[in-house]
């Protein structure tokens, strides 16, 4: 089936052009943009393994499992024939990494992606696989919390609280690297489990946009770089989401990651942006660290004043899968004077770390980094 939504977001959310929010999207255009501009790349990049309707069947089954009815009945209407079941071995592997990938990432390990390379998929396949799964659980948060600030949500009241999830308490990575099991605003090392690309064979536009946005050096975003249009597109977004001005302050858009870090156990990711919170308010330091140090299975919004309170049950809802956030939380940050841009940002700072967590913890694992002493 052919696509021609011009923006797949304010289709499923009923925001029409004249509308505040859709109105207040477009003053986030880069994130808006190129939001509709991965969904259209991830969607119409050639793969043997993942054509066409297998990546609208594998994307149905993303967005029903994160909890996103609209999203989910979207890419089913998309699919002109469901992949006869069982799968071929290769999807059927595919399909036990998105269940794990989409449910509980910090689940996913090694062994997945040996059995898919065993299989025969390549590593841009591989990556092309993971940003679809990734893309549609930032989507779907993304529409779902969309709705909840258009008062359109179908999600009820949910009164329990949603705690850390579980992190890596093995000492090695699997390269032999020490392994961190603490969350920190230590720097940290991340090791990619299939070969990244070697910085030679990228092409000259290639290797510019990597080198505008810094990321040369980076095993990971070379890693990325398999599907190097999807990484622009998808780095883009992440300038949209945190580089813009006004709206909610850049540090509670920081800590809003770090909280969805501690829900999907990402120590990597909660160690980057904990630290960038800490730096752009340097006085609430100790509310960082406070959330670094919650256990697992602890409730995450306890114990900060009452802005803060709300913001971490918001973003804490909304990064659990599936999704369990409701139209009291946006109440509540209402009440206590947060403007529609600031709720809009602190959607898209939720949404997009479901994403980049996922990535994350998925093709690799952190590494501490060893301090030379001489």
């Amino acid at each position: 089936m052919t696509i021609s939504y011009n923006d797949v977001i304010n289709y499923l959310t009923n925001l029409t052009p004249d509308s505040n929010l859709a109105k207040i999207r477009h003053e986030r255009s880069v994130a808006t943009e190129n939001t509709q501009a991965v969904f259209e790349a991830i969607f119409s990049t050639p793969s043997t393994l993942l054509t066409n309707d297998v990546k609208y069947y594998f994307a149905h089954e993303v967005a029903k499992i994160t909890g996103s009815p609209r999203l989910a009945e979207f890419y089913l209407q998309l699919i002109d024939s469901i992949p006869d079941e069982p799968l071929t071995q290769p999807l059927s592997t595919a399909k036990e990494y998105l269940q794990i990938l989409t449910q509980s990432p910090k689940d996913t390990h090694y062994q997945l992606i040996a059995a898919l390379t065993e299989q025969g998929w390549q590593e841009s396949d591989i990556i092309l696989l993971a940003q679809l799964i990734t893309y549609v659980t930032y989507q779907a948060r993304l529409i779902e919390g969309i709705l909840l600030l258009t008062d359109n949500s179908s999600l009820t009241s949910n009164s329990s609280k949603v705690v850390a999830g579980k992190w890596n308490h093995q000492l090695l990575t699997r390269k032999g690297n020490s392994s961190p099991t603490s969350f920190t605003q230590d720097n940290l090392g991340w090791e990619a489990w299939i070969s990244a690309r070697d910085a030679k064979t990228l092409s000259v536009e290639e290797a510019q946009v990597m080198k505008k946005f810094g990321q040369l050096n980076s095993e990971y975003f070379l890693l990325l770089a398999h599907q190097s249009k999807i990484l622009e597109l998808r780095t883009l977004v992440d300038r949209g989401v945190f580089y813009t001005s006004e709206g909610l302050p850049r540090w509670e858009r920081e800590f809003a990651a770090a909280v969805t870090s501690k829900v999907n156990g990402c120590i990597y990711c909660a160690s980057v942006h904990a630290r960038k919170a800490s730096q752009y308010a340097k006085e609430r330091r100790a509310d960082v660290d406070k959330l670094l140090a919650t256990a697992t299975g602890s409730v995450l919004a306890e114990g900060f004043d009452d802005r803060l309170l709300a913001i971490t049950d918001l973003v804490a809802s909304l990064s659990a899968t599936p999704i369990q956030a409701t139209p009291s939380q946006i109440e509540e940050l209402q009440n206590l004077g947060l403007s529609e841009l600031e709720l809009l940002d602190l959607v898209q700072s939720t949404a997009f770390f479901s994403w980049a967590n996922r990535l994350m913890l998925s093709l690799g694992e952190p590494f501490e980094i060893v301090e030379d002493k001489e």
